[in-house]
């Protein structure tokens, strides 16, 4: 799906003149995923998909990372 994803964002070749990285708006996903407990907090997921959103950009952006 996050594949499905970047590739449909770069199909539309919307122009991004202020980038530093590419001349089209490209994005990066970070993905995650848990078993809920009564012990792991909501915002555990949330900083999972934000560390593997860090981890895409960190390689490179335009790309998709995990982090489960």
């Amino acid at each position: 799906m996050a594949q499905n994803i970047k590739e449909e964002i770069h199909n539309l070749a919307i122009p991004h003149a202020e980038s530093d990285v590419k001349e089209i708006v490209t994005v990066s996903l970070g993905i995650s995923s848990l078993i809920p407990t009564l012990e792991v907090q909501p915002d555990t997921l949330v900083a999972y998909a934000d560390k593997a959103l860090y981890d895409a950009k960190q390689q490179g952006r335009d790309r998709w990372s995990t982090n489960f």
